[in-house]
């Protein structure tokens, strides 16, 4: 009996997260997924098992990178600049071919709200994660009084999180970054988070 072709997992898996952020859960057929990993159907089945299951390990790969752009971004700018740091980096100053695919997470949470629970809650859960950061970001501000308490620091990551991802739906029908850079602007001026 032939073995499969020994293949490059961590290559493969970010092509399939690759097309996964492309296309969605949903329209991702699996001889694409093959495709595009280079893989055969046995290699897929001995290393991922389901579709579903690679669609998790792809999810948790672009929310990791996700979260080392914020972290790194953290050390940088003191929180009040880290909204704008964060979205510039990864809406802004990126390809418009990643630009216009909007984010991974919340892509999943708008495509399989009302179709898979659990891959929904695991994008939402993910998108918590980013949040979080915020949350301890402003927190510490606050606390060093860089930043000023009229809202709390959980309110501020909230609202900051509502532009996120409301910058990433545009992204997805809006061309012009120059658009995208003002509707952020404007939502960071209004939460007093210029820099």
């Amino acid at each position: 009996m032939a073995r499969p072709k020994e293949f490059d997992r961590t290559k493969a898996l970010q092509s399939a997260m690759k097309l996964f952020w492309a296309r969605g859960y949903t329209a991702t057929s699996l001889p694409e997924l093959l495709t595009a990993m280079g893989i055969a159907r046995s290699s897929f089945y001995a290393s991922f098992n389901t579709k579903r299951a690679l669609f998790i390990e792809c999810l948790a790969l672009f929310a990791d990178r996700t979260l080392a752009i914020l972290n790194e971004k953290a050390a940088e700018v003191p929180a009040r600049a880290l909204p704008r740091a964060f979205l510039e980096a990864t809406l802004l100053e990126v390809s418009q071919r990643k630009a216009n695919q909007g984010c991974m997470m919340v892509n999943t949470v708008l495509e399989l709200a009302d179709v898979d629970r659990e891959l929904n809650q695991l994008a939402i859960k993910k998108l918590g994660m980013i949040e979080d950061v915020f949350k301890q970001a402003f927190e510490r501000a606050q606390r060093e009084g860089e930043l000023n308490t009229l809202r709390s620091a959980q309110q501020l990551a909230n609202l900051v999180m509502t532009i996120n991802l409301g910058l990433r739906v545009q992204s997805r029908k809006t061309q012009n970054p120059l658009q995208l850079k003002a509707m952020l602007d404007n939502s960071l001026l209004t939460l007093g988070l210029v820099a």
